[in-house]
């Protein structure tokens, strides 16, 4: 896996995106921890600069926690550093399940412009080392993320 590489969302998967998230969200109970799954998923979207649909998705999420957060994410990515705010937020999810949502949620903010980037796909692998997983775990759990939009199991 590489920076290079991208996944490619069909434009009629866009619209079950945010019900996805939402899904996925309901699973964990954790209000903290999901808006950690955010910022990862801003971390992720932003590596290759932030399109209006992907912030536009963050702020639709959950308008009232996060959509005045941007702010201080841009900020707090400038002066700490990428890594360091993707080593902070990827600390804050302590089981494999909450570690394996977090990792959808993010891809699927990242693919709300219809692609999943290389930059974005290397933050993604990029958590996993904090995770201790191997990159292809980051694969697997997109390429089910996605069959998941398509209705597949």
């Amino acid at each position: 896996m590489t920076e290079t590489e991208s996944v490619r969302l069909p434009p009629d998967l866009l619209p079950r995106v945010s019900t996805t998230i939402a899904a996925l969200a309901t699973r964990d109970e954790d209000r903290a921890r999901f808006l950690s799954a955010l910022e990862l998923g801003y971390l992720a979207a932003s590596a290759d600069g932030l399109d209006a649909s992907e912030r536009d998705l963050l702020a639709t999420i959950d308008q009232a926690a996060f959509a005045a957060h941007f702010a201080d994410l841009d900020a707090g990515v400038e002066s700490l550093g990428r890594r360091e705010r993707l080593a902070r937020t990827a600390a804050d999810f302590d089981t494999e399940e909450s570690r394996a949502d977090a990792i959808r949620i993010a891809a699927l903010i990242a693919m709300a412009d219809g692609t999943l980037h290389g930059p974005e796909l290397g933050v993604l692998v990029e958590a996993a080392v904090h995770f201790e997983w191997p990159p292809d775990r980051v694969r697997s759990l997109i390429d089910g993320v996605v069959a998941s939009l398509r209705g597949e199991p």
